[in-house]
């Protein structure tokens, strides 16, 4: 009966290997907005605010392209610069209010010649913000 149990482990175990995904999923492998807010801005006044990412439990989280799209508002005078892992927000507020936005990030890896457009458990992560514009 032991051998029967120890032989049902290891295949399960090598079947968990040539399974990118299921290992993916397995040990969380996925791609991350590390901010959960950001910081208000005033009108008139110089405003910055980086907004990082990263693929969360990956050995070489540099390794991936990284993507990122907003879709929401960002107050007249400030805009988004997108760089490798981050985005920066950038500029002069000309409005008071509160400014609603969503950052989409997804994730690619180049690897042996080919793109794996779906290199982690989840392909995409999405964060919700809300940039506060104050006199």
């Amino acid at each position: 009966m032991k051998s029967k149990t120890t032989f049902i482990l290891l295949f399960s175990f090598l079947a968990l290997l040539s399974c990118d995904e299921a290992l993916e999923c397995l040990f969380g492998v996925n791609p991350e907005i590390n901010e959960t807010s950001i910081s208000s801005a005033t009108l008139d006044e110089n405003y910055f605010q980086r907004i990082t990412a990263e693929v969360d439990n990956a050995a070489n989280d540099n390794s991936y392209d990284y993507f990122f799209d907003i879709i929401g508002d960002l107050p007249p005078g400030v805009d988004a610069v997108f760089f490798a892992r981050s985005i920066e927000l950038i500029g002069v507020p000309e409005e008071t209010g509160a400014f609603e936005f969503t950052v989409f990030l997804s994730v690619e890896r180049f690897e042996d010649g080919f793109y794996d457009s779906s290199p982690t458990c989840n392909d995409s992560a999405r964060r919700d913000f809300t940039l506060f514009v104050n006199e």
